[in-house]
């Protein structure tokens, strides 16, 4: 955890625990709620499940025979409704707690911090130029926005899709997945006119069009990262992006990768404008599940650790300073 978010983790455990003491009775009626609706209100959808793994094919021959196939068909159906229910209960029962605990705890960062927080909006990922294919849905999950040591940002968990619709329009559109993972958005209080672009290395990485490579002077970067700039007439972009990228900045910006411990992650700066985006293998700012403890008063490091590490990107990156990274 950066040094710099040690100073809200004692305040934050101690909110943590009192909000518990205060709110657990009714959290665990919340809780009991849901695990009952998992035996009663939607046993009926699992029989009905069962039930269809009986239906025949369109053009089977031999049903009885294939009676056995049908039974295991069916429970297989019947344990995938099973699943199924537990996964979106859950989440129906984390989104209802979350939405009391959240904003108190948020507060120890920063009474100017929401949650749920405000949308990046397609158009911001579009304009970011990170993709090869514009962002026609985006699918949202966990959000807080707010000002941070001055700072305007949003967080959004968050999937992003392309879908192609063919001309042919008896042909299924094309659903791509573009991303899936961490968005973070923040507004700088200095401005570059050149955009920038960082992407973790890669074999497949190729220089945008209308976009230069640049080799910075600090080889464990260079090993970890490609960076391109954009040609502009108005100003020079590697002048730009070297005075940006001192060795400060380049130390700061690869401690975040570690931090969240994710395999890739990029990045698009414009004018005052730096969206992140970290691909992650995981569900954020979870509380343990339906089926475990509520009481675990534990949950609160991982929920900090969480919540500092995006704050951080904040500090890490000094964002808030005039005269430079």
């Amino acid at each position: 955890m950066p040094q710099c978010m040690e100073k809200y983790k004692n305040d934050f455990a101690i909110r943590f625990a009192q909000l518990m003491q205060k709110n657990l009775s009714r959290w665990k009626k919340f809780q009991n709620t849901y695990r009952r609706n998992l035996y009663t209100r939607y046993v009926k959808y699992y029989f009905i499940a069962f039930c269809v793994g009986f239906v025949p094919g369109k053009h089977e021959r031999n049903y009885v025979e294939n009676l056995e196939i049908h039974f295991w068909f069916g429970v297989f159906l019947f344990i995938s409704a099973i699943i199924l229910a537990i996964v979106f209960t859950n989440k129906e029962y984390q989104d209802r707690i979350k939405g009391s605990l959240f904003p108190s705890l948020l507060e120890i960062f920063s009474e100017k911090i929401r949650y749920p927080g405000l949308r990046i909006s397609k158009a911001d990922y579009d304009l970011s130029e990170l993709f090869t294919k514009p962002v026609t849905r985006s699918e949202v999950d966990d959000t807080f926005s707010g000002i941070y040591n001055n700072v305007p940002f949003k967080i959004n968990e968050t999937t992003l899709i392309n879908i192609t619709y063919s001309k042919n329009k008896k042909e299924k559109p094309k659903t791509t997945e573009l991303f899936d993972g961490i968005a973070m958005q923040f507004t700088m209080q200095k401005e570059i006119n050149a955009r920038v672009l960082i992407y973790s290395k890669s074999i497949f990485n190729r220089i945008p069009e209308g976009y230069e490579k640049v080799v910075l002077e600090y080889e464990k970067f260079n090993k970890k990262y490609d960076l391109y700039v954009q040609k502009n007439e108005i100003c020079e972009g590697q002048i730009e992006a070297r005075y940006l990228f001192n060795t400060v900045f380049l130390d700061r910006f690869m401690q975040l990768q570690t931090s969240f411990r994710v395999s890739k992650m990029e990045c698009s700066i414009y004018k005052n404008n730096i969206l992140v985006l970290l691909e992650t293998q995981k569900d954020l700012f979870e509380l343990n599940h339906l089926l475990g403890k509520l009481e675990d008063i534990s949950q609160h490091n991982r929920l900090f650790d969480e919540f500092a590490s995006v704050l951080s990107f904040i500090d890490v990156l000094n964002l808030s300073s005039r005269t430079g990274l």
